[in-house]
């Protein structure tokens, strides 16, 4: 069992992948008032963070945290008028935690590529990069993979590129 958690009247903010508008009445919920200043900072990246992800979030603290660049540790607890948990067999697969690159094949696309970006030709920042991504079918063969810089991948995102 997984447990995930989700805002409650999420549908209420207008939103896309990249913003959240915040109506501000929130400023004026006494649920919203009675939390301490990190708690209202932790709830508001939080809700930034279930725009991203459709409004399915891991209930793990820790893992939050890293998310969305906490210095301090998060507490679900104090925001439980806010959120409402659920658990499910196992995770959706949008959800998944990605699938490592064996070190075998890291080291043989690095060497096929001349650890070098194949977009910039840079030998700084390099990651293995799927060509299709796995979200979309691509597997994790060499083939498939590509070195490039952390630039040209996060440049990249999720968008297909045609295989050369």
């Amino acid at each position: 069992m997984v447990d995930y958690f989700s805002f409650r009247n999420f549908r209420q903010f207008e939103r896309s992948r990249r913003e959240l508008r915040l109506p501000c009445d929130l400023l004026n919920d006494e649920r919203f008032r009675c939390l301490t200043d990190t708690q209202k900072a932790h709830l508001l990246c939080l809700l930034l963070l279930a725009a991203r992800m459709d409004n399915v979030l891991p209930n793990r603290p820790a893992k939050l945290g890293g998310l969305i660049g906490a210095t301090d540790s998060v507490d679900l607890s104090g925001l439980s008028d806010f959120i409402s948990v659920f658990s499910v067999e196992r995770a959706p697969s949008q959800y998944s935690e990605s699938r490592p690159v064996s070190d075998a094949a890291r080291a043989a696309v690095m060497v096929r590529d001349g650890a070098r970006c194949r977009c910039c030709r840079s030998a700084r920042n390099l990651e293995i990069d799927h060509i299709v991504p796995v979200s979309k079918g691509g597997t994790s063969e060499e083939g498939n993979l590509q070195t490039l810089c952390r630039r040209c991948n996060r440049r990249k995102w999720k968008k297909l590129v045609p295989r050369i």
